[in-house]
């Protein structure tokens, strides 16, 4: 069934999406790309942000994910705008094993910096303050890998930590370049 576009995609439909166009991205990924990208006052189109000036074969698979991904952005900056607080990071579902959802952290944090690095706005020497912070936090969180020492559930704990992290940070550094 496809997504209407003014219903965002969630996690395993924008995953069967990018496998079906056969992009080698993670939903997470794109979504932090999309978030990224929106933050910026001259933000990108979709299509450019995951394709340059290149012109792209329009199969129906990728005119697809080109549809999902128009929703996603409209959803995010909906969000971002909004005066509820409701943006949330794309990440796999609780029921996702905890390296999946460790490995989806890292790849909304890299997408995010990549979304705004693709509008110009990703130096955190640039940015001071609290956003420097958050982006050079971001370049971390990107990096982030499984610490099989530590409890499961202190792990969990974690990263629910960093998903209200990246929630807060997101939502600062769209008011911020947004003004």
């Amino acid at each position: 069934m496809s997504q209407s576009p003014t219903h965002p995609p969630d996690y395993d439909e924008l995953a069967d999406a990018l496998r079906d166009a056969d992009f080698d991205l993670s939903p997470a990924e794109v979504h932090g790309m999309i978030t990224g990208a929106v933050s910026v006052p001259q933000a990108r189109v979709p299509g450019s942000l995951f394709f340059g000036r290149n012109a792209v074969t329009a199969t129906p698979e990728v005119e697809s994910f080109l549809r999902l991904v128009a929703a996603l952005q409209a959803d995010v900056l909906a969000r971002l705008q909004g005066a509820d607080f409701e943006f949330q990071p794309l990440l796999p579902g609780a029921d996702a094993e905890l390296s999946e959802q460790v490995e989806a952290l890292a790849a909304w944090a890299r997408g995010y910096l990549l979304g705004l690095a693709a509008s110009g706005a990703a130096d955190p020497k640039r940015l001071r303050g609290e956003v420097g912070e958050f982006l050079l936090d971001l370049n971390r969180i990107s990096e982030a890998e499984m610490d099989d020492d530590e409890p499961v559930e202190q792990q969990e704990r974690e990263i629910a930590d960093i998903v209200e992290y990246l929630r807060a940070g997101a939502q600062l550094v769209y008011d911020e370049l947004r003004g």
